[in-house]
């Protein structure tokens, strides 16, 4: 029976054999045959091709292009930042750079770029136009200081004088020194440059006068360090390496939407992260060994500022962090200090760290404004400023 079967079963093989021999012996029934065929294995790789493709896609970051196109963080200008201002926009993170070519939102430099060199071979900054009226006698303070103030007035920039007291050949401001101190030689000197001001030929010119009255006056010699000519490029100069190094670093401290922080929870978190009210009626962290402020808190409110109600029964709508870059002392590790002082409080009253955009930041963020801050801080030391220095305080 088994036998019987098999063999049926090879003479309809045989006789289906036969007759597709016969049928491809056409085109006509060639197509007819493979249409079909060809119809099945090409759907059959459509599918294999979405199946292979969509696995690709899936493996990619999600919006990886818009990530790639992403701006670069960056600290921004000063003159964008106004603590406590609701109203102001400029970024921490700053979305308005690309990421390769640094080019800002109106196609000059990047902030970035401020970090870096204004000049091919920078050479040390010279900060005051200076006159000096040296003398063999001596002369009392409150004469020359009378003397200074009564033609200072017409100066708009920082002046000082100062003297070489006698005995003790030690250099004093006139202003700070005690009123029975005696003088040698006397120093004029104007700061050619401040934040967003340079000085010019007409300030210089009155300035110049008022040193050939103080020499008329108390009967000196009088020494000019450089003419008004040389001068006025130094000056611009200067106010150039103001405007590309006055860089503030921004965090801010975000309650959860439709809440505010409580201010006493505000206050005892400032107060354990070693934060304490002073100038202004804001948050310092002040330098143990200086006692100058590294860097600020303030109110996310028009005024900037904590009243005593904000604190004891007050609701604060945010909180904002802040250092002025070129001012601090080793500002890479004052930064640092900063963020740390921005994660605690952050923990501890449940808030958010954001941009003042309110984009979310992480330590990512952070990193990239690290590497800014360090290379500010090498491009200022080229040009004779340390960071936190007096002359860098002065200037910014």
């Amino acid at each position: 029976m088994t036998l019987q079967f098999a063999l049926i079963i090879m003479g309809i093989a045989a006789l289906l054999i036969v007759a597709v021999v016969s049928l491809m012996q056409t085109a006509e029934s060639r197509k007819k045959i493979l249409a079909p065929l060809k119809s099945l294995a090409g759907q059959s790789w459509s599918a294999v091709k979405r199946t292979f493709v969509g696995s690709i896609e899936r493996l990619k970051p999600h919006g990886l292009a818009a990530r790639l196109s992403q701006r670069e963080p960056s600290l921004m200008p000063s003159g964008d930042f106004a603590p406590g201002d609701e109203g102001q926009s400029t970024p921490l993170i700053d979305r308005g750079l690309d990421a390769k070519t640094g080019a800002d939102r109106d196609g000059a430099s990047s902030v970035d770029n401020r970090s870096l060199p204004v000049d091919s071979s920078p050479q040390p900054l010279k900060i005051d136009y200076w006159v000096r009226l040296p003398g063999e006698g001596v002369v009392s303070r409150d004469l020359a200081l009378s003397v200074f103030r009564e033609h200072e007035i017409t100066l708009e920039r920082p002046r000082a004088v100062h003297g070489r007291t006698e005995p003790g050949n030690a250099w004093l401001d006139l202003t700070s020194a005690q009123s029975d101190e005696v003088f040698s030689d006397l120093i004029l000197s104007l700061q050619m440059a401040i934040r967003g001001s340079v000085t010019n030929e007409s300030e210089l010119t009155r300035f110049n006068n008022l040193a050939y009255q103080m020499a008329e006056s108390l009967g000196r010699p009088i020494n000019f360090d450089m003419s008004i000519e040389e001068a006025l490029p130094e000056a611009a100069r200067l106010a150039r390496f103001c405007d590309q190094f006055d860089l503030v670093a921004v965090i801010h401290i975000e309650p959860k939407p439709g809440t505010g922080f409580q201010g006493v929870d505000v206050s005892r978190a400032l107060d354990r992260a070693g934060m304490r009210l002073g100038k202004d009626d804001i948050y310092h962290l002040f330098d143990a060994r200086t006692g100058v402020s590294r860097f600020s808190l303030t109110n996310r409110s028009e005024s900037g500022s904590f009243s005593y109600e904000d604190l004891e029964s007050g609701v604060l709508r945010g909180l904002v962090l802040y250092m002025n870059v070129p001012r601090v002392a080793r500002p890479s590790v004052t930064f640092s200090d900063l963020v740390s002082v921005a994660q605690y409080v952050c923990v501890e009253i449940d808030g958010t760290l954001t941009d003042p955009e309110g984009e979310a930041i992480n330590e990512t963020h952070f990193d990239a404004i690290r590497r800014q801050i360090r290379s500010l801080e090498g491009s200022m030391k080229k040009y004779g400023i340390d960071p936190g220095s007096e002359e860098a305080r002065r200037l910014f």
